[in-house]
């Protein structure tokens, strides 16, 4: 394999580390605010993985019973949810704490990229590490890990997709966690609804990939033209970013 696709987890961790560093020059923030936001997305993902489990099942259930018109928007809509109850709860968790409860609209901002960025680093390092084993010792991995990364690394235009992805993604939990500490400081829950649906709709559009086409089946194009699907919920977040920074 081309060592060229090491680049793709390089900058997705670049993303992770540009944005924290950035932010902590820019706004002085404590150091602490960024660790909440990371913890906050370590335990909504913990718990996402456990209800996560019986997923292979409840999709092969829901297949059996329903059409397929209906049956997949069905699962996207439970890839979503996933994310919604319990990347958004854990977050609302969190901003009960009277450290997040109480942070103006920068240290907010600090939360939400550390959420965001603990997520990017991890996906970055696990990437770059499946590269580096498989151009080190092909022989030694197994045949369905070499095949997944061979499949969706066919082409050097994929490279640059995970870092766009990683940079949409920093941005859209930054502005989730920013609505959802904005509802618990002003008790307008409508904030916290529009964080979860934001957060839902871009998993359940996820999930279709997923579980629907195949991750493994997407070209370069395909790919490419998710990621534009995407891009919009990045500029979402990157909009609200600024305009609650007016708000707050």
């Amino acid at each position: 394999m081309n060592p060229l696709f090491l680049l793709s987890g390089m900058g997705m961790m670049a993303i992770a580390l540009v944005a924290v560093v950035y932010w902590k020059r820019r706004s002085k923030v404590a150091s602490a605010l960024f660790f909440w936001g990371a913890l906050a997305w370590v335990a909504g993902n913990v718990l996402k993985s456990i209800a996560a489990i019986p997923m292979s099942t409840i999709i092969g259930n829901v297949r059996a019973l329903l059409p397929r018109y209906f049956s997949e928007p069905l699962l996207w809509l439970y890839i979503g949810l996933l994310t919604g109850i319990f990347e958004c709860g854990a977050t609302l968790g969190f901003a009960h704490i009277r450290r997040i409860r109480t942070v103006n609209w920068r240290e907010a901002v600090g939360f939400g990229l550390g959420f965001g960025a603990i997520e990017a680093f991890l996906l970055g390092a696990y990437s770059f590490l499946v590269i580096l084993l498989i151009i080190l010792i092909p022989d030694k991995l197994p045949p369905e890990l070499l095949q997944l990364a061979t499949s969706a690394k066919a082409s050097l235009l994929d490279i640059p997709i995970p870092i766009v992805e990683r940079l949409v993604v920093v941005l859209l939990h930054a502005f989730s966690c920013v609505l959802i500490i904005y509802a618990v400081r002003t008790r307008e829950w409508k904030w916290f609804w529009i964080s979860f649906f934001y957060k839902t709709a871009l998993d359940a559009i996820a999930g279709s990939i997923q579980i629907t086409y195949g991750v493994q089946n997407l070209t370069t194009l395909g790919a490419w033209i998710v990621e534009m699907i995407l891009l919009p919920f990045g500029i979402v977040g990157f909009w609200g970013l600024r305009t609650f920074r007016r708000r707050w």
